[in-house]
């Protein structure tokens, strides 16, 4: 997938995400273990589902994505996730 994920797709033609093709995503020179930063955005009450993978980018050469699954009925914003993240997790 473009997302880096390895994947199956079963005879209904569903997808069903197996494994990681790349584990560490390298941004700017820093070392990013995907997986920790899904682990962390699982503690927020409003979130459903999370996955976490790196994209192209000119400056860093990677940048993280977070594709983020709410909770039914639930709402937040980028900056409500930011704001989880601040001073848990590495910049």
């Amino acid at each position: 997938m473009h997302t880096g994920d390895l994947a199956t797709i079963d005879a209904e033609g569903y997808c069903n995400i197996v494994g990681r093709l790349k584990d560490m995503v390298i941004r700017g020179g820093e070392n990013i273990y995907p997986r920790e930063i899904e682990e962390y955005l699982f503690r927020h009450p409003k979130i459903q589902n999370v996955q976490v993978f790196g994209v192209p980018d000119e400056k860093n050469g990677e940048e993280l994505c977070a594709w983020i699954v709410l909770r039914q009925g639930e709402y937040v914003t980028e900056e409500d996730i930011r704001d989880f993240c601040r001073g848990q997790i590495a910049h």
